[in-house]
């Protein structure tokens, strides 16, 4: 029996706070059988679930004869501020002529006025002679309120310049982390919305917050400053809306009536740490009964009128404990404990001492040679936590509130009595994107090489596709993220996610139409080749992973301002002007220093512009856009033709010969039919001139391998998978690495640049689901699933589990000594398969122990087949 499930609007599980006016519906079906496939939908929108029942719609869209189950647009009346829907969805297969109905969901739209906002912006008193560069302690804010009566809704809006946690009547509200995440708070901030109808007590009700630096208040960036995004001090705004049994409604806003007091928290900052010193904890401050006669009135300061967005993507959160692995007594009193693996997050410490018992904690990613550890590459970040005890005869936890490191190792010291493995627990925290994607690999050294992709991932989608999450920068760079956004579709649902950070991309934008190399963050120099082209990039990755054309909608303008920007200052079409940084194939293994051109830096700045013309010509396509689509085709085609012209010889041979500058030629289709041979031929030469090793940096390394594989040299890609030897991913691994280094000689790299956890080598995982597991999206959003693993007899096995928009799909192949390669293959629902299975001449396909019943080709060395959803066995033999 077939069910329709997950129910998603705009790629969300039951959004509360949604700002599109026009939200786009997805779902999936479930069910057994082979070729289950949707016929026909028919979604339905009213204000609640008893309108749906009785047929009061707000939208039906009627019976649609299709098979589209994602991004099915809303077409009823505008939706307006604070407004619920519910809404389902009935599915009519092509096996069967009754409709399959949803259970319902629901949408809730945020605050989409400037003047929904009641609230003011309240702080505590700055302290006389503050001159807003050492970091004050955390405050504690409060207010009581009485109901007036029986509440049936409750919802709490709340931001900060700053970091808040916030509560009613001693609950904490959420379980988010470091709220409201990084943004550039000149232009833009975010506010969350919670459903708080749970919390909200008859008669007597308390309101509190706990407001640290966060990333407003902090110190940020390379000059380590205070202040970049704006004046202290750090602000509150916050408005609970209470609706009453009788439809009354009443709201109680941030405002004067507010009370104020100094936290136990005695700094916090995002680089340095936190300092607490539990003496000065207020036990009860956050409950309605604790007299606070004795606190000060909050201020009301100036405040910009700052743009408010609902943040709908998944939060900061812990997600996993770490336990130590070791712990060593380097010096007396001097403790270190090893995690086993480098990670983003923090520590929560056990401890039992003496009032004013000072615990400190330094945190690191490396050892040195003594077994001390080793802070360098942390730069100006300080990454120390420090715990004073309170004193109180009873153990004590301390979890910090408003900071996070990234380290593999923590030092303690001031620690009282002997330090047990189990007095300290590593907390893991990220944006908390669902984990979709799994892979089982034969090569132990390759499988630790995926693993330290997926941990570099989840150290730094940190609110932003952060670089690092150790050192005194952490920063939203676009070039990290463009190169490594197949990757971490895979492993992630990154669809809100993204779109969250394109809007901060978006207002970040130069008036000319320079994307940024950065957000948040002001760096004042045009768009870098490979960097600022994440503007178009990123859109075009959750459209094809995720079918997602909203992306595409939100961010078309900006899109296209940033290719008339590159036009209006290269009409040779070869990008030689306003470059700006102009890294080139950053830290390519050649390099001396990391932006050397070890490749040609027009030929890069071309391909990446060529590149961005063929994505908005598919997007345009996708969108509707046909005179759009038709532009952008020529203008690639253009761009081809200079490229060729000036880089392509006739030998095949493709600028300084360099690897990068072949793989980008190749990828990105800018050689010639007739020269692809040469050109992989020139580039399968030098990678064994090098002892079968790679020479490329930031922006080759991502489509060396697909480069190679998909013009006939699977063998070489293999190779440098293999590959243990410096330059190479498993030469990270065989020197311990637990994630991606940011450099491929990080064991030995200048260590005023060398992050441990650094996404960008990883990369290749991309590679990694589409040709080792077999996992390709033939058509946006998995609709036709491309079933393609790599053909090499060093690796005999693979195979891998990717939740993807449609639902799961799985592989699971082998290679045996005697040539007969099996797969184990399921497709979900309302999708399609393209088999291309290794074949040897004479060989054919069998199911189950049968000769396949469908059509067959052989092609290139492989046997090709289309197929239904379903679960298969295949063999060819």
């Amino acid at each position: 029996m077939a069910s329709v499930a997950n129910l998603r609007v705009d790629y969300i599980d039951r959004p509360l706070g949604l700002e599109n006016r026009r939200p786009r519906f997805s779902w999936t079906i479930e069910g057994e059988g082979r070729d289950l496939r949707q016929a026909a939908y028919r979604v339905q929108v009213a204000a609640h679930e008893a309108a749906l029942a009785d047929g009061a719609f707000l939208w039906d869209s009627g019976r649609i004869a299709s098979s589209r189950s994602l991004d099915v647009v809303y077409d009823g009346p505008e939706l307006v501020s604070r407004q619920r829907c519910a809404w389902r969805v009935s599915v009519w297969l092509a096996t069967d002529g009754e409709p399959i109905e949803s259970v319902p969901s629901w949408l809730e739209m945020g605050l989409l006025e400037a003047d929904d906002w009641r609230a003011a912006w309240i702080a505590a008193p700055t302290p006389e002679g503050d001159d807003g560069k050492t970091p004050l302690p955390a405050a504690l804010m409060r207010r009581r309120f009485a109901t007036a009566g029986p509440v049936v809704a409750a919802r709490l809006y709340v931001t900060a310049l700053g970091a808040y946690e916030i509560s009613l009547n001693g609950r904490r509200v959420g379980d988010a982390r470091l709220a409201p995440e990084s943004t550039d708070f000149r232009r833009r901030g975010l506010y969350q919305v919670h459903d708080v109808t749970g919390l909200v007590e008859p008669d007597e009700n308390l309101i509190g917050a706990l407001l640290g630096d966060g990333w407003y208040g902090s110190a940020f960036g390379w000059k380590n400053e205070r202040g970049i995004f704006g004046a202290p001090p750090n602000r509150l705004r916050a408005q609970l809306e209470l609706t009453y049994a009788d439809g009354g409604r009443e709201t109680i806003s941030t405002d004067e009536a507010w009370r104020t007091a100094v936290s136990a928290i005695v700094s916090s900052e995002i680089y340095d740490g936190e300092v607490y010193d539990g003496r000065l904890e207020q036990a009860g401050w956050d409950e309605a009964e604790f007299d606070d006669r004795d606190w000060a009135p909050v201020v009301l300061p100036e405040t910009l009128d700052l743009p408010l967005a609902a943040q709908v993507s998944p939060p900061i959160r812990p997600t996993e404990i770490l336990r130590g692995k070791t712990v060593t007594e380097t010096d007396p009193g001097v403790f270190v404990f090893d995690f086993g693996q480098n990670f983003a997050g923090w520590v929560r410490l056990h401890a039992q001492g003496p009032a004013g018992t000072t615990i400190r904690l330094r945190f690191a990613e490396i050892l040195g040679e003594d077994g001390r550890i080793s802070v360098e590459n942390l730069r100006g970040a300080k990454a120390t936590d420090t715990f004073i005890l309170a004193g109180a005869g009873a153990p004590e936890t301390f979890e910090p509130r408003f900071t996070y490191h990234g380290f593999r190792y923590v030092e303690v010291t001031g620690y009282p009595g002997t330090l047990a493995l189990e007095a300290l627990e590593g907390v893991v925290a990220h944006s908390d994107c669902a984990i979709t994607g799994s892979l089982d690999i034969a090569d132990p050294t390759l499988a630790q090489v995926w693993r330290n992709s997926v941990w570099s991932q989840r150290s730094n989608l940190f609110g932003v596709p952060t670089d690092c999450p150790q050192r005194d920068e952490r920063l939203g760079w676009m070039g990290d993220a463009q190169v490594f956004w197949d990757a971490a579709s895979y492993t992630m649902d990154v669809d809100a996610f993204t779109r969250r950070f394109l809007g901060d991309v978006r207002v970040a934008q130069r008036r000319t139409g320079g994307f940024p190399d950065v957000t948040p963050y002001e760096l004042r120099w045009d768009g870098s080749p490979g960097w600022a082209d994440a503007g178009v990039i990123l859109p075009w990755t959750l459209y094809r992973k995720y079918a997602d054309t909203g992306v595409i909608d939100e961010n078309w303008d900006a899109m296209e301002r940033w290719l008339a920007w590159i036009a209006a200052n290269n009409p040779d079409h070869i990008w030689r002007n306003k470059r700006g940084v102009d890294y080139g194939d950053w830290l390519a293994v050649d390099a001396v220093k990391p932006g050397d051109p070890t490749s040609p830096k027009d030929l890069i700045a071309t391909a990446f512009w060529a590149y961005d013309a063929a994505l908005m010509a598919e997007m345009a396509a996708a969108t509707g856009r046909a005179e759009e689509a038709a532009t952008y085709a020529a203008l690639h085609e253009t761009l081809r033709k200079a490229f060729v012209g000036e880089f392509v010889r006739a030998d095949g041979g493709v600028g300084n010969d360099s690897q990068t500058s072949h793989v980008l030629a190749l990828r990105f289709g800018m050689v010639p039919e007739p020269l692809r041979a040469a050109s992989v031929d020139r580039l399968a030469a030098d990678i064994a001139r090098r002892g079968d090793k790679l020479s490329t940096g930031f922006l080759g390394t991502p489509y060396i391998l697909d480069a190679l594989a998909d013009n006939g040299r699977e063998d070489v890609a293999i190779g440098l998978l293999l590959q243990t030897e410096f330059p190479s991913w498993g030469y990270m691994v065989a020197k311990g690495a637990t994630s991606m280094w940011e450099r491929w000689n990080g064991d030995t790299g200048d260590v005023s640049m060398n992050s441990f956890n650094h996404y960008a080598y990883g990369a290749i995982t991309g590679f990694l689901y589409r040709r080792l597991a077999g996992i390709a999206p033939a058509a946006p959003g998995f609709d036709v699933v491309e079933v393609r693993p790599i053909d090499d007899a060093r690796i005999d096995y693979g195979g891998g589990r990717y939740l993807s928009a449609k639902g799961p799909i799985s592989t699971s192949w082998r290679r045996p000594a005697d040539g007969r390669f099996s797969l184990d293959l399921v497709l979900p629902p309302n999708t399609t398969g393209r088999l291309r299975l290794p074949a040897r001449a004479g060989q054919g396909l069998f199911e189950d122990g049968r000769p396949f019943d469908g059509a067959t080709t052989h092609e290139n060395g492989r046997i090709a087949a289309d197929i239904g959803s379903g679960a298969y066995r295949f063999e060819v033999r």
